[in-house]
């Protein structure tokens, strides 16, 4: 019987699928949770590419297809365009997690391990709460996980033609989210690993790697006119926003900290499993191949210390997780097997892990939830404003430039919250609209203005100057319209 064969264990994968869309139906969230997610809707109604990341032109085109089905199909308004995208992903949460059972099982040849593996990422808090929303992580690693099983596995029964296809499909993982992009060296490694001749290895890695920009480089030669200038103000704000919040010690502690939320149980097994397991898994080849994704994975956790998002995307631990996990779920089953202390260690894992999820599902209800509830209404309360409004709202930015991206209110303008602050140059740009016979609206409702983790906010000054500066008109709870000058 072939140990790393999955399909016979559909007891424990089906379980494992059917928890995995119980969750996401369970934390679906009300609307549109992350900025990211707003982009993508506008995104798929307008038909163009996205300048974060990759480009992201895989997960944006079969959404796309999907929209124009149920638009022309359904008549699903493009204001409700994240159905589309919520929706899919919460159907492929259940098969990425099998995709990842399968993964594991190719990776460990064991059971027990593949199910811990498998566990400590489905009951992430994190994959959890990403399950439920029209984001592109779940559809990253589905896609990542299963192209990652079948180049695995053709190397072990050396098939070298679908080796190379399953490289190629592996970068093209990429164009959904950039999981592959960490993980890119695994492909030529594995080859020499399994005993591939090295230009075999090479051909894989320059086919994934080709792959992987295969979107970016199509809409540069496709839409140029397009996709080039929103990608450089794309990185232009980035790079702003990095001068505005400089990357800092504190990033330590944030990792640990979001570490500890994504999965208790890997970050506490993580340092044991690399410690005693590495002698072991390098005198095998397939334990060879689980260290070297291991290891990948752990560098894709310790660069995030050098990104100044890390603040407000607790989200990108995902990224090291799924190649952390088998290492920790082969350790653990390994030492269970030897211990009498089983039952006890089991039990505080699964408290642990219990107590996340408990943790999640309060900061969902009584923050997440009542947030994103309050961005749909929001929209609602600003639909009577008029055509031509100018916004100074915050985090409710987004939510402008989407109903203007999608054409329900074509002529709406914002003020653009974080990096595109104008800072001093805020009065001018006001006084400009105002000039032009435009109504400029701003929310002082400082949930708008807070920076999460972050430790000050740069529009706090500006704020204060349009108090002091301008006449405001009340129009409803926070939101005034700007008058004049006084």
């Amino acid at each position: 019987m072939d140990s790393h064969d999955w399909k016979s264990d559909y007891r424990l994968w089906l379980p494992l699928a059917l928890l995995a869309w119980a969750l996401a139906w369970l934390v679906r969230d009300p609307f549109i949770a992350d900025w990211d997610g707003f982009d993508y809707a506008a995104c798929i109604v307008q038909g163009v590419p996205s300048p974060l990341g990759l480009g992201r032109a895989l997960f944006l085109a079969y959404n796309r297809a999907l929209w124009l089905v149920a638009h022309h199909g359904f008549g699903l308004r493009p204001e409700d365009a994240y159905l589309v995208i919520k929706y899919g992903v919460m159907a492929q949460t259940g098969p990425a997690v099998v995709g990842l059972y399968a993964l594991y099982r190719e990776l460990t040849a064991e059971r027990n391990a593949a199910l811990l593996s498998a566990l400590m990422v489905a009951l992430s808090p994190l994959y959890v709460v990403y399950s439920g929303r029209g984001m592109s992580e779940i559809p990253g690693i589905l896609l990542w996980s299963w192209s990652l099983w079948w180049m695995l596995r053709s190397l072990r029964q050396q098939r070298a033609g679908q080796y190379l296809m399953a490289a190629a499909l592996f970068g093209l993982s990429a164009n959904v989210r950039e999981f592959a992009i960490f993980y890119l060296p695994v492909v030529a490694l594995a080859g020499w690993l399994y005993g591939q001749r090295w230009k075999v290895s090479l051909a894989a890695m320059a086919l994934a790697s080709l792959a992987a920009v295969a979107g970016p480089v199509f809409w540069l030669l496709s839409w140029p006119e397009y996709y080039l200038p929103a990608v450089r103000t794309w990185y232009a704000l980035s790079a702003h926003e990095r001068l505005e919040h400089p990357v800092t010690i504190r990033n330590l502690w944030l990792l640990a900290g979001y570490a500890f939320i994504c999965s208790p149980a890997a970050t506490l097994l993580a340092p044991v499993a690399f410690y005693n397991s590495a002698r072991k898994l390098l005198s095998e080849r397939h334990g060879r191949v689980l260290l070297c994704i291991s290891l990948f994975g752990l560098l894709s956790v310790i660069v995030l210390i050098a990104n100044h998002d890390l603040a407000v995307n607790p989200r990108y631990l995902l990224t090291g997780l799924v190649g952390i996990a088998p290492l920790c779920g082969w350790w653990l089953a390994g030492w269970l097997s030897a211990t009498r202390w089983r039952r006890a260690v089991l039990s505080s894992l699964s408290a642990l892990t219990l107590l996340s999820l408990i943790g999640m599902a309060i900061f969902l209800e009584r923050v997440q939830w009542p947030r994103t509830r309050a961005a749909r209404d929001y929209a609602v309360k600003i639909s009577v404003l008029p055509e031509q409004a100018v916004f100074i709202v915050g985090r409710r930015t987004p939510l402008v430039n989407f109903h203007q991206r999608i054409g329900a209110r074509p002529d709406w303008q914002t003020v653009p919250y974080g990096s595109g602050w104008p800072d001093d140059k805020l009065g001018e740009v006001i006084d400009s609209h105002l000039k032009a016979g435009r109504p400029v609206y701003v929310d002082f409702d400082a949930a708008l203005w807070s920076e999460g983790m972050r430790d000050h906010s740069r529009e706090a000054a500006g704020l204060q100057m349009i108090r002091q500066s301008y006449r405001l008109e009340a129009v409803k709870d926070s939101l005034c319209l700007i008058v004049g000058r006084k």
